[in-house]
């Protein structure tokens, strides 16, 4: 740190390398931060030397979802269908200990009643342009828009199928929220006027994943349990543009130059293959970099696979034998922010189970593995108290919005954080994750080759030079 910051100070290293380079080294160094805790059941307080158990929803936790504006709100879906808000700035200082309580909470609708969820929450999403707003999806087949501030249901949606996930674009006008659902077609809600406007035939079987494109509002990429990525432009009458193929390497700009020298009418030229697919099996995983140059999927057959968003190209980026993916749910995942790092060293964040992997996304080297505490002091090791026993990771939420006055809140840190992940559990616990930032003592640690050339010189001058008074010192006698 100390070089980085002499490198800076003499102009050797741009200001913006310098934060590049050290939210990068930070972004890489998250660990478990236990000291950060939610209890939403009101357990009793803790008392010198006794550890209390805590739960955020005792049954499960679900789904998370974080307001993208300051980095403040918390979002959490329980097993039961129950939803509870939580401020991130109830404590100011991200290195003290604190118990998070819950500001609101809705319990579990009971009988005909329409003012809350029925059974599990699938999805939680915060309202794009808006944190006063969010919407919910559930196996109850319904997705509600809430008002915040009241935590009270403003509209509801019955899809009359169970809701995997929906999805709103981060950027579009248009106030369209895509719902994966066991039906092969993705259905198109607008909240404008509270309908369903459009169903986007696929015939692929249940649609497990959806993401909209950071830079083009009306693309959206949905991943179908028949292993296929199909790409929509919703303004067209044939709404599908096109399939990703993970036989195809090069992309559609080489079909193009090829159909260009076979003297083929490129207008009429099938631009993908109808048979193509993405993954041997189900697609339930899906999102894009905040760039929008790349897609990220993730398949049941144990496969992430990185595209090129402009081509359709499979960058062939390997991740290995690590990841693991056989639950036939929506798994987690993100990208950290284009700003946080140099180009090309993006770093995916993945829910694998029961750790988080940290991967380098174009490489597929593994960074770090966050591994998730055993279920010693889950809910399902006190008996009654608790029902699930995993702690399998169910959703992940990046803190990457600081309000004003943050040169860096919009990527890495809320207000009260220097940058924060929080992760859902089936064992009914919220759990936080920090970089380790370092303190003084930290600094350059790895001591440089020339002084440490210098000190062992030092060390030898001394020794021979105690050994040379040792003899001086003695005075000789001859017998």
């Amino acid at each position: 740190m100390q070089a980085r910051l002499f490198a800076r100070s003499t102009g050797e290293l741009s200001p913006d390398g310098f934060a590049r380079a050290t939210t990068s080294e930070l972004a890489r160094s998250f660990a478990a931060a236990p000291h950060h805790r939610f209890d939403g059941e009101g357990a009793e307080p803790e008392e010198e030397g006794r550890h209390v158990s805590l739960w955020a929803h005792r049954v499960g936790v679900n789904a998370l979802a974080l307001d993208k504006f300051d980095g403040r709100l918390l979002l959490s879906g329980g097993a039961d269908g129950s939803v509870k808000l939580w401020d991130l700035h109830q404590e100011g200082n991200a290195r003290a200990s604190h118990i998070f309580r819950p500001i609101a909470h809705v319990a579990r609708s009971v009988g005909d009643e329409a003012n809350a969820h029925k059974h599990g929450i699938t999805h939680l999403d915060f309202y794009p342009f808006d944190s006063q707003a969010f919407l919910s999806s559930s196996f109850d087949r319904s997705l509600k828009l809430w008002s915040t501030q009241r935590m009270t249901v403003s509209a509801n949606f019955d899809l009359n199928a169970n809701i995997y996930t929906h999805a709103t674009s981060p950027i579009a006008n248009h106030l369209l929220v895509a719902c994966a659902t066991q039906h092969s077609s993705v259905r198109l809600i607008d909240l404008k006027s509270g309908s369903s406007i459009q169903s986007l035939v696929a015939h692929g079987g249940a649609v497990l994943s959806a993401s909209w494109s950071p830079r083009h509002e009306h693309t959206l990429a949905t991943g179908h349990v028949d292993g296929k990525v199909r790409v929509w432009d919703i303004r067209r009458a044939s709404s599908l543009v096109g399939q990703l193929d993970q036989e195809d390497s090069l992309g559609v700009i080489h079909r193009f130059n090829h159909a260009m020298a076979s003297g083929l009418d490129w207008n009429h030229a099938p631009h993908f293959r109808t048979s193509a697919r993405a993954h041997n099996e189900g697609v339930n995983g899906l999102t894009w970099t905040d760039d929008g140059r790349y897609i990220i999927s993730a398949g049941l057959d144990r496969r992430i696979r990185v595209w090129d968003a402009v081509t359709g190209a499979n960058t062939l980026a390997s991740f290995g034998s690590v990841v693991q993916n056989r639950q036939p749910k929506t798994v987690s995942m993100f990208v950290t922010p284009a700003r946080l790092t140099p180009t090309h060293r993006d770093l995916l964040f993945y829910a694998n189970e029961q750790e988080i992997l940290v991967m380098d996304l174009h490489e597929g080297t593994l960074v770090s593995r966050l591994r998730v505490p055993g279920p010693s002091g889950a809910a399902g090791s006190q008996g009654s108290s608790g029902l699930n026993v995993k702690n399998r990771t169910m959703s992940m939420v990046w803190r990457g919005n600081g309000g004003d006055g943050l040169p860096k809140g919009p990527v890495m840190g809320g207000g009260s954080s220097f940058g924060a992940a929080y992760t859902a559990h089936l064992d009914g616990q919220i759990r936080s994750w920090m970089p380790r930032l370092p303190g003084a003592e930290d600094d350059d640690a790895a001591p440089d080759p020339q002084d440490a050339d210098e000190e062992e010189k030092t060390r030898k001058r001394k020794a021979l030079d105690d050994a040379f008074r040792s003899l001086m010192g003695k005075q000789v006698t001859f017998n």
